[in-house]
């Protein structure tokens, strides 16, 4: 049996109404089916600061990493410069390991939700979605790009919770059916 670890901030955390759930980590779990373990370590509100400071609770065994981080980075109020979101992430991947590894970009927030666009801008979206891409890149590590899944949704507030940042039922369909995908081909080979 495979195991996947899902390692990120509040989105793989399904997070609602203040709370956590298992709602990405359940989704992926039915979607990947019983030859996968699925197993998350994710921590809301995270940054690829706390990221490293969390890194050593992967199991070193672990078939696959599934990292989920750069929202938080990114937000004006509360993240971190984007070079030492750069720095964090090739640090974790070399301690993670390239060779089991998915890298998942910043998520889109809802751009009608003008309380959270205070916070970001399209600008430093695409900037750290970027230096994800380009990390991935690098280590010739397979890139999900939210940020353009994000903005091709027609009707995108219906995605969202009131926060427009955590995603409603919906929203979580959508990163469960953009993200397995990219797992299983990652797993079988």
């Amino acid at each position: 049996m495979k195991k996947i670890i899902l390692f990120g901030d509040s989105l793989f955390n399904g997070y609602r109404n203040g709370q956590d759930t298992d709602a990405i980590t359940n989704g992926l779990q039915k979607v990947l089916g019983n030859s996968v373990k699925v197993e998350n370590l994710s921590k809301s509100g995270a940054t690829t600061v706390e990221g490293l400071d969390y890194i050593k609770q992967i199991d070193p065994q672990a078939d696959l990493v599934v990292l989920e981080y750069g929202t938080n980075d990114t937000a004006a109020g509360w993240g971190i410069n984007s070079e030492r979101y750069a720095k964090n992430l090739d640090k974790m991947v070399k301690e993670i390991g390239s060779n089991r590894m998915i890298i998942i970009g910043p998520s889109y927030p809802d751009p009608n939700n003008k309380e959270i666009m205070q916070d970001y801008s399209d600008e430093s979206l695409d900037r750290y979605n970027a230096i994800a891409k380009e990390c991935a890149q690098k280590y010739h590590i397979p890139f999900i790009d939210l940020i353009k899944v994000g903005r091709k949704l027609d009707n995108i507030s219906s995605y969202y919770l009131a926060d427009g940042q955590h995603l409603t039922d919906k929203g979580n369909a959508i990163l469960i059916n953009t993200v397995a995908p990219v797992i299983k081909e990652k797993i079988e080979k």
